[in-house]
């Protein structure tokens, strides 16, 4: 597949997300996909999506917004900001009502036009300090 092929499955990869509060969309990712976000172990896209829905709980109105993406062929990076508020509890924290805004980073590996591989980064000590779980 083509770079811009690429760039716009990994633009519609986080749309997806958004729009279906969670759950990966079937149709973009490989069936051995392995996403590995942060210090958590890798998920396969059944993991991931749970991850995703375990967020939108907690943050039902999350969404993200694509910031760059940068494509070398099969590589994807994308810069993207998370923004929801915290409704409901989330990771065993009560729901505070309050913003957040959280940096992220993830780089795809694309085999076939599918997202076969992802590894991300986001800023939690961020997200925890907005939360008021950690002191600023």
């Amino acid at each position: 597949m083509s770079t811009e092929h690429n760039k716009a499955a990994a633009r519609q990869f986080f749309l997806e997300q958004d729009r279906r509060k969670g759950p990966l969309a079937p149709e973009l990712v490989a069936a051995d996909y392995i996403a590995q976000i942060g210090s958590n172990p890798p998920m396969d896209s059944a993991g991931h999506s749970g991850f995703g829905v375990m967020f939108y709980q907690g943050f039902p109105d999350l969404y993200h917004t694509i910031d760059d993406v940068i494509a070398d062929g099969d590589q994807v990076a994308v810069r993207f900001t998370l923004r929801g508020a915290h409704a409901h509890e989330f990771m065993g924290m009560a729901a505070t009502g309050k913003p957040i805004e959280v940096s992220a980073i993830a780089l795809m590996r694309f085999v076939d036009g599918k997202v076969a591989r992802l590894t991300a980064q986001f800023d939690q000590l961020g997200m925890l300090q907005q939360l008021g779980a950690i002191p600023a």
